[in-house]
């Protein structure tokens, strides 16, 4: 059992509290939703690709109030189960980018990758990439999130971080230029719109793509 479930187990009413504490190490989710926000206004149906417990949606929905989102994971028991915002306008499923393709999902406004890529594996990685701008809409926005793999005590607490908590052992981060040049490959003609670092930690790395109209 990963160590994560095994604290979660022994936080019991104190988690979600000790999470937002802990997470709030590594990544300002309020300032990561303001940048989203930001870059894509309008957008009125959202995707989270990797939702988890539903902690960035949360923050997206303060900034975003009207828009309608849906959240997926299939590596979570219960995606979004933290989630304490107006759950009349989300969704949470445990369905793959695929399922969605499949059963004819409407394109969406905006699609996020929030710290995903770097758990899944290196060979799957573009395959997830592409089924995101399969995704988003004539003229929406792709925003990919990253950490960015470095030196220092702040890289090796994120690892283990993500490979010992989550229990997860596909973990592998990236530099920017991969990072770069592996979304640039699922995005051929777009407009880039957005590079910015989110507090506290410069490694997170946030890159924004508009998709054309045509």
């Amino acid at each position: 059992m990963p160590l994560g479930s095994s604290v979660r187990g022994l936080l019991g009413r104190y988690e979600p509290a000790a999470i937002r504490l802990y997470r709030g190490r590594f990544i300002d989710l309020d300032a990561l939703a303001a940048t989203i926000a930001s870059v894509a206004p309008d957008s009125m149906r959202v995707l989270e690709i990797g939702c988890g417990d539903g902690a960035m949606m949360e923050s997206l929905q303060r900034q975003l109030p009207a828009t309608s989102m849906l959240g997926i994971d299939p590596g979570v028991p219960t995606p979004g189960r933290m989630f304490d915002g107006d759950r009349t306008r989300v969704t949470f499923e445990e369905s793959l980018t695929s399922d969605l393709i499949a059963r004819g999902e409407p394109p969406f406004d905006l699609v996020l990758l929030v710290d995903v890529l770097h758990h899944v594996a290196d060979v799957d990685r573009q395959t997830v990439l592409d089924d995101a701008t399969t995704l988003t809409a004539p003229g929406g926005t792709l925003i990919v999130k990253e950490w960015e793999a470095g030196k220092g005590l702040g890289n090796r607490l994120a690892f283990v971080a993500d490979r010992y908590v989550s229990g997860d052992v596909t973990v592998r981060f990236m530099r920017r230029d991969e990072m770069q040049a592996l979304v640039d490959n699922a995005v051929p003609g777009w407009q880039r719109t957005c590079e910015a670092r989110i507090p506290p930690r410069r490694a997170n790395l946030l890159l924004s793509y508009r998709r054309s109209v045509d």
